[in-house]
Formats: structure tokens, C-alpha cells, sequence
């Protein structure tokens, strides 16, 4: 919360949690947690403060003094929600049409998991899906979403044309 200048209203905001929730998370002073938030609280949670779930449990078990030796984590294409998803694509299609690459890599995919493939095939099939549906009542957004579609598969084609390592 507070390297995103959060307030507890924010995340309440954000997450979709109640007051209640949130207060008992950010003032929990026992020594230890009789039991894990349930799954869906931590996700909303991590989605409102933008970071990976994994890295949200293990920066909360560091709060409550449990030494973490963790792995660097290097979120993936699952680790991010299909709007913050489409936010980055969108920024970045709009960096490259004013002629600059803001130091932006092209889309890569070609080195990410299977079931990462998976999700970003699945949120193409979304985009190009919500911009039939939004066609006639919202040209410009329909033409958005229709072109992070095109980026999309451009970047898969590309990672399917990649070599392989064996």
C-alpha cells in the first residue's frame, strides 16, 4: 500500500473487500495466523495492489517475522489480471504509434509456459468476443480491442515460429 500510496480506502476501493476485512488484515497483531485468508481474499487483494499472489503471501509472512528465503518471482501471463493485461498492451501498441519504443521490448511470448499460451490465447478470444459486442455502440473501443487482439496474435505467431531449445 504504501510504495502504490494506498489508503485503506484505496484497497477497499480496488479489492472489493469489506471495511471490516481489510482493518483486520492491516491490524492483526498476533503472533501467529490460526488460519490462511481464504484464496479469493488473497487474489482481490493482489489485484488491487497490482503484484503477483505469491509475492503478496510471501511479503505478509515477512511482516509477521517468518524468515522467507524466496525465489525471485517472475510473474507470468496468470499472474496478472485480463485488464491489467490488456492496460500494458494497449500502452504499449500506443508508445510504438507515436514512434517511439519508450525502451519496450517487442511482445515476446515466446518463452513463457504453456498454460500462460493458454491464457493469453484465451484473453484474444475475449477481446476480439467483447468487440463484436461493442461494434455498433462503441466503434473506438471495438477498434481497441480488435487491434490488442492483432498484437496478441502477432506475438503468437511469432513464438510459434521461434526456435526451440532441446
Amino acid at each position: 500500500m504504501d510504495e502504490r500510496g494506498y489508503k485503506p480506502a484505496d484497497v477497499v476501493r480496488l479489492s472489493g473487500l469489506s471495511r471490516q476485512t481489510l482493518h483486520s488484515i492491516l491490524t492483526d497483531s498476533r503472533d501467529t495466523i490460526k488460519e490462511m485468508p481464504s484464496r479469493k481474499t488473497v487474489q482481490v487483494l493482489a489485484e488491487a495492489l497490482r503484484m503477483p499472489a505469491d509475492q503478496l503471501l510471501v511479503a505478509a509472512a515477512e511482516a509477521y517475522g517468518v524468515p522467507v528465503a524466496a525465489p525471485v518471482l517472475v510473474p507470468t501471463v496468470t499472474d496478472v489480471s485480463d485488464s491489467e493485461l490488456a492496460r500494458e498492451l494497449l500502452r504499449r501498441a500506443a508508445v510504438r504509434e507515436q514512434g517511439g519504443d519508450a525502451g519496450l521490448a517487442a511482445l515476446d511470448l515466446s518463452d513463457i509456459d504453456g498454460e500462460s499460451i493458454l491464457a493469453v490465447v484465451d484473453l484474444r478470444r475475449r477481446l476480439l468476443a467483447e468487440a463484436a459486442t461493442v461494434t455498433d455502440a462503441q466503434p473506438g473501443l471495438a477498434g481497441t480491442l480488435t487491434y490488442l487482439a492483432q498484437v496478441i496474435t502477432l506475438a503468437l505467431d511469432q513464438a510459434a515460429k521461434a526456435p526451440t531449445e532441446s
